[in-house]
């Protein structure tokens, strides 16, 4: 029985980075754009971090998955607020009156909130208790392990929603790859869409973390494949991201539990996914966009 959680953890794992990173690259129109990178992975482990080290989890089976939605929305809202810092000085002064909020500066103020929120992951190991320090460590590892039926079943009704949420958007999603000025020509809410469905990304972010812990690469991985395989229409690349993600993360698992000693998952997607995303890069054929 057990086992049968494990399968479904890792496909609700799986899916919620497909699904996360497909909807970070649509709405941001960057092709290294992914919960990892933004600092969502990170802040989520950190809440959870802190979390068990205070003896948090001890208050109930919820409390770490809400600390890792604290911890995602966090991270997300910071990269926001970097970014609007940015464009705000540019405007002050005078070296760019019509600055505005940009793709390429909330990639920046993710790779430098991302790479903070790594180096507290490591300041909390460093001050966690013995008792702790085995759990902490299988979380920036990345680990399904710890998975447990309730917070699995949570998970997976939290996934069903924001995909439901996400998929509701697809037509604006699609006219959004335009750029986002001939997509508020054309009639959508730009800023509202990209609220909601970054708030869905950060969500299901979430549920990676407080099941996993700390899994790379599947955010950016595997929505690139499937723009290769299917194109760029939304209703096409979320599910199969979705679904893609899912069985990437079970294939590493059970990677991970054939290897000696049993290699954690987060271990296994860097180790894969780092050779398939330069795979996927080398591969590019002139014409094919701005996808990788």
């Amino acid at each position: 029985m057990d086992i049968l959680w494990t399968i479904l953890a890792a496909l609700v794992v799986g899916a919620s980075l497909g699904l996360a990173g497909a909807v970070m690259q649509g709405v941001l129109r960057n092709p290294l754009a992914d919960p990892y990178l933004f600092g969502m992975v990170g802040g989520g482990t950190f809440f959870m971090t802190l979390a068990l080290n205070f003896g948090l989890a001890a208050w109930g089976s919820l409390v770490l998955p809400l600390a890792s939605l604290a911890g995602a929305a966090f991270a997300l809202g910071l990269v926001a607020l970097v970014a609007w810092c940015t464009v705000r000085t540019r405007r002050l002064d005078g070296s760019d009156p019509q600055a505005r909020m940009s793709n390429s500066s909330m990639i920046l103020a993710g790779w430098a909130v991302g790479g903070t929120l790594g180096s507290f992951d490591m300041l909390a190991l460093s001050y966690a208790t013995p008792e702790n320090y085995t759990a902490v460590n299988r979380w920036l590892w990345g680990s399904l392990a710890a998975a447990r039926p309730a917070t699995v079943l949570v998970g997976l009704a939290v996934f069903a929603a924001a995909f439901a949420i996400v998929l509701s958007f697809r037509r604006s999603l699609d006219v959004m790859e335009l750029g986002h000025d001939e997509a508020a020509c054309l009639g959508v809410n730009v800023r509202f869409v990209s609220v909601i469905v970054l708030a869905a990304a950060a969500t299901v972010t979430s549920v990676s973390v407080a099941l996993a812990g700390m899994v790379g690469f599947v955010g950016l991985v595997v929505p690139h494949f499937v723009r290769r395989l299917a194109g760029a229409r939304a209703k096409l690349v979320l599910p199969l991201s979705a679904l893609l993600g899912g069985l990437f993360v079970l294939a590493a698992e059970f990677l991970g539990r054939a290897l000696p000693g049993t290699v954690g998952v987060g271990v296994v997607c860097a180790i894969t996914g780092g050779p398939l995303f330069l795979l996927l890069l080398a591969s590019r054929r002139n014409g094919e966009g701005r996808d990788i």
